[in-house]
């Protein structure tokens, strides 16, 4: 395995991005996800559990994990919501800007959006954003969204 773009991260270990197939394969042993097969399965699971390696889930693949999860899966938010609360308490897991990501997992737990929406609006807020404006009612339930409509105030 090459080590072209391996990157110290935080404590000075080395991690290795995963993709958001990987991550599914690791996660859920679903036939309802078109492109599982046993053998790929058994090389994510080996790979994320007995490699010794550090993995970094970037905020687009765990957007696009939870999708998967919510919509081909059908899981709930309860369940998608511990299985990312689990990935964040992993020692040998490093997810982008895990503060953003555990604000927008408490969101997406008890609110009506979508987890992508929330974590737009943790992100935008902890750039300093006073709001995000959205045309999605599910989305403008939160603080972090104004809903774009004619009655809005204009910024």
């Amino acid at each position: 395995m090459g080590r072209r773009g391996a990157r110290r991260h935080g404590d000075g270990l080395d991690v290795i991005g995963i993709d958001t197939n990987i991550l599914l394969r690791w996660l859920v042993d679903d036939p309802v996800i078109a492109t599982q097969n046993d053998r790929q399965r058994a090389l994510a699971v080996d790979l994320i559990e007995n490699s010794g390696e550090r993995f970094f889930i970037n905020q687009i693949v765990l957007a696009e994990t939870i999708w998967v999860l919510r919509r081909k899966v059908k899981h709930g938010n309860a369940v998608i919501a511990g299985s990312v609360e689990r990935l964040l308490q992993m020692s040998d897991v490093v997810i982008q800007d895990a503060t953003s990501v555990a604000a927008a997992v408490q969101a997406f737990r008890s609110g009506p959006g979508d987890f992508a929406d929330y974590l737009i609006g943790t992100v935008n807020a902890a750039e300093g954003c006073r709001t995000t404006w959205t045309f999605d009612h599910a989305a403008s339930q939160s603080p972090h969204f104004s809903l774009l409509d004619d009655r809005a105030p204009k910024p």
